[in-house]
Order: C-alpha cells, then sequence, then structure tokens
C-alpha cells in the first residue's frame, strides 16, 4: 500500500483514498439491508424459499369426538401458524380427501392425509379413487414427504399396500393374516404407557414418555428393503420389539420421507401436548425442515374447547326412551311391555 510521511505520521496517498472508495462502493450492497439497497438501486437477493405443508382431510364417518378429521387437520395449521419457533412454512388444508384441483399438489415440499380406510369400503380411502395414488407416486418420486395419521394406513394390499411400503415404510394389513377375520395387524383400544423409541431422531426432539388412551394400530405390515424405518413411539418396555411400534419414520431410498402415527382416534388426544409436538416435528422432518431442539412449541387454538370442558360434555349421561312392539318382547308373566327409559354413559 502506498504512504507518505507528513511530520512523522503516516497517511494515504490519493490514490490509495480512491481505491479504498471504489472498494467500499461496490461492496456495500453485500453488507446491507434488502431495503437500503432498493433504495440506492440494487436489487434485494431473493428470500428463502417457503416450505409448503398440505393437510389434507378425509371426510366424516364416525361419531362426534372420533376421527375428526377437519378439526384435526385445522387444529394442525392453526399449530404451525402460530408456534413461535417454526418459521419459512406455509400451510394449506384440503378437505373431503383431496383437493379439487390437484395443481396445488405439484410444489408441496409435503403432504398429511388423515383420513378413512379401506377395509370396509374402499372407496372411502380418498387415494383409491381414479388415478390419485398414481399422482401421488409422481410426487413422492420428485422427493415430496408424506404422513398418514391413524385410520388413514389401512390400504388393500395389491392396490396400495406396495405403495405404502415405498413411501412410508408401513401400512395395516387387514387381508393377510390368521383366519377368521384375516387381521395381519392388530387394533387395541386401552390406556398406554408412551415411550420415544429412537431419543436422537429429530422427530422425538421434547417428547418425552406420556400417558395416553387411544386406539392404537400395532404390528404393522412393515417393509424390508425400501428404505431406513426409524421407531418413534411404542408401547413396549423392550424398543426393539417392532410389533408394538405406533409412529415411525421412513427414509426412502429416493431420499424422499415419510412418517405414520395409528394414532389420533380421539379429538381430545390433540390436546396432549408430546403427541401433538410429535406430529408436528414429523410435518417438519418429512418437508426437510430443520426440527428445533427442543421440538416445535405449539399451544391449542382458540377454537379448540379445554379438555377438562370436553370430559366434563363427554361424560354427561344420555337418557333414552326404548319403545317397543306389542308382541315382543315380554315380561315374565307375559305380559308385553311397551317402554323402557334407561341411562347411558358415553
Amino acid at each position: 500500500m502506498k504512504y507518505k510521511t507528513i511530520e512523522g505520521k503516516r497517511v494515504w496517498s490519493h490514490l490509495t483514498k480512491i481505491s479504498l472508495f471504489m472498494l467500499i462502493y461496490f461492496t456495500t450492497p453485500a453488507c446491507v439491508p434488502a431495503q437500503s439497497l432498493t433504495e440506492h438501486g440494487f436489487a434485494a437477493s431473493p428470500q428463502t424459499k417457503m416450505k409448503k405443508v398440505v393437510l389434507i382431510a378425509g371426510k366424516k364417518s364416525h361419531a362426534p369426538g372420533d376421527h375428526e378429521y377437519e378439526k384435526g387437520v385445522k387444529l394442525l395449521k392453526e399449530c404451525l401458524d402460530n408456534s413461535p419457533n417454526v418459521k419459512g412454512i406455509q400451510t394449506e388444508v384440503y378437505l373431503n380427501g383431496w383437493p379439487d384441483d390437484f395443481s396445488v399438489l405439484d410444489n408441496a415440499d409435503t403432504i398429511l392425509f388423515f383420513s378413512d380406510g379401506s377395509d370396509r369400503d374402499e372407496q372411502a380411502h380418498p387415494l383409491l379413487h381414479g388415478n390419485r395414488l398414481e399422482t401421488l407416486s409422481k410426487l413422492m418420486k420428485h422427493g415430496v414427504g408424506l404422513v398418514a395419521i391413524h385410520y388413514t394406513v389401512f390400504v388393500p394390499t395389491k392396490k396400495a399396500g406396495d405403495q405404502f411400503l415405498l413411501w412410508i415404510g408401513g401400512y395395516f394389513d387387514y387381508e393377510n393374516g390368521p383366519a377368521p377375520k384375516k387381521w395381519y395387524s392388530q387394533i387395541k383400544t386401552q390406556d398406554y404407557a408412551m415411550l420415544p423409541a429412537s431419543a436422537m431422531h429429530p422427530i422425538a426432539h421434547g417428547l418425552q414418555p406420556f400417558q395416553l388412551r387411544e386406539e392404537f394400530y400395532f404390528n404393522i405390515r412393515f417393509a424390508k428393503d425400501h428404505g431406513l424405518i426409524v421407531p418413534i413411539l411404542t408401547f413396549a418396555t423392550n424398543k426393539d420389539d417392532p410389533t408394538k411400534v405406533v409412529a415411525w419414520a421412513f427414509e426412502r431410498k429416493d431420499r424422499g420421507r415419510g412418517f405414520a402415527f395409528t394414532g389420533g382416534h380421539f379429538h381430545r388426544n390433540w390436546w396432549d401436548e408430546h403427541m401433538r409436538r410429535m406430529v408436528l416435528n414429523a410435518i417438519l422432518w418429512t418437508a426437510k425442515v430443520d426440527v428445533p431442539a427442543g421440538g416445535v412449541k405449539s399451544s391449542l387454538p382458540a377454537f379448540e374447547d379445554s379438555a377438562e370442558e370436553q370430559n366434563r360434555s363427554e361424560s354427561k349421561p344420555i337418557r333414552a326412551l326404548i319403545v317397543t312392539g306389542h308382541n315382543r318382547p315380554r315380561y315374565a308373566d307375559g305380559t308385553p311391555f311397551f317402554f323402557a327409559s334407561a341411562t347411558l354413559y358415553p
């Protein structure tokens, strides 16, 4: 660098000052806020692409409080949209099992389905209509994530089982088990002691053991060679027991990601912070978004009743009037009775 001495002090020469001015002028745009750049004639750098999360709810088919698909996905949307530690997420909700314009799925980063299964009626499953499986297959090949909640994992082996093995690593097999029911997988409603099965996985961030009364599906038909299956939640004391796994992550060979959770029967269970956090974590992970170290923070949306209020409403007895005909049934002496009353509890 050129300099000269004046009264014992070093100062830059005129040439050096010009060089420094040019250096500052041409490097400043990378260092100032985008708004300042625009004001000075510089184009703002493009923003980081928002990750698109599509939440699809199936049609209502069960009693109030059970299989609340629409309420469930709207709750998840509100939790993601208002989480204090989740940014860069765009969420969209579609009802009736499939968007009217399926092109909205083209730029999705992950898709969640919460819907009916196909064991009673194949047409009840939203993916078993038209060419929807084919549409979804194309998205999966492009690395789009997939999340399946509760009854959604019930699919027929030949029509969709192989696809589910490829996309999420497993499904509820109701066709290839022992007679007479033919169910390979199992279902049971009871109080469960839930345990995180893989504490180091991002979906398990912030997840602790918890208690839950749930209708869980287990003994899932898992993929053998389509990718990496990681158990996330189990009710087995032996975490290596795959038959008791009720939530799992799946890394596909095409680098896409899948997740399934067989709980979600009772809507009130979304009020459990651990269950809610696990599913929210999974949505981020399948969209290839970094999951916060302590998991996704969320609170119940304002439109949700408190668990206490809901439990009170569900525990109210129901008075029922039973009316019969003249012929049957009859009392022991042969006199027919015409009506009776009963008190029923949910």
